[in-house]
């Protein structure tokens, strides 16, 4: 592999990319630190109705639970999606012609 830069150029790029990650990495730890109540009562959420409207986040984050009627049966059943079969069609009586032939 041939190289394009010298090596302190590269050893500038690395340790560039290191400090980057590095901040990257403490935000990220400072705001899950100041926001563990909100990860904490969203997760619950999450895991207690499965999904979320926005509406319900907000609330949630708020401190309020979503308000459903019923989680477990709703009060109007839901259409299926897939269209009813229809009747069955009749079968023939018997299976005349359908006996095996010789092959010639």
């Amino acid at each position: 592999r041939t190289q394009n830069a010298s090596e302190a150029t590269v050893q500038k790029i690395d340790s560039e990319i290191r400090r980057l990650v590095e901040e990257g990495y403490n935000e990220a730890t400072k705001i899950l630190t100041e926001k563990r109540a909100d990860l904490e009562a969203l997760a619950k959420g999450l895991l207690e109705f499965e999904t979320l409207t926005g509406d319900e986040i907000t609330d949630l984050l708020k401190g309020k639970k979503p308000n459903r009627e019923s989680v477990l049966e709703p009060s109007t059943p839901r259409a299926s999606a897939v269209p009813p079969a229809g009747k069955p069609r009749p079968r023939p009586d018997s299976d005349a012609g359908l006996e095996p032939q010789p092959q010639a």
